[in-house]
């Protein structure tokens, strides 16, 4: 990112201030508010309220490792002459060359469950919320 508008819609293109802004836009984002004892104990009532609606076998089905078996039956069921997606591949030649790469794709769908981390490539986003490429909201 060179370019980003601040909360004052004012463009900073230096490095430094965007990393702040960055910073301080994700820090505020993902910091729980401060809640007294009382509202504490109020939230868990309501909480103790809402039916499970994930039992713990689906739970376990969640998120177990995806295996071999699992990733072969999802590309063969993408459909065919689709545009390709950001990665360029047409589901046809995934389909033709399933045998040769499927131990590639295996280990890079299995890598966040080996390493216990997203790579950078699975947190990518692809579809902007707006037009405005500089706010760092998008």
């Amino acid at each position: 990112m060179s370019i980003l508008r601040d909360e004052e819609d004012r463009e900073v293109r230096d490095e430094e201030l965007i990393l702040e802004q960055v910073y301080k836009y994700y820090t505020e984002l993902y910091t729980q508010p401060t809640v007294s004892a009382a509202e504490k104990h109020e939230q868990d009532k309501v909480l103790t309220l809402i039916d499970q609606l994930v039992s713990e076998e689906e739970n376990l089905q969640l998120t177990a490792l995806p295996g071999a078996e699992e990733l072969r039956n999802m590309v063969k069921d993408l459909p065919s002459d689709k545009s390709p997606g950001e990665d360029g591949l047409l589901a046809e030649v995934l389909h033709e060359l399933w045998d040769e790469i499927s131990p590639c794709c295996l280990k890079f769908i299995q890598e966040p469950w080996h390493s216990k981390r997203i790579g950078k490539y699975n947190t990518r986003a692809i579809i902007p919320k707006n037009e405005k490429k500089d706010d760092l909201r998008n």
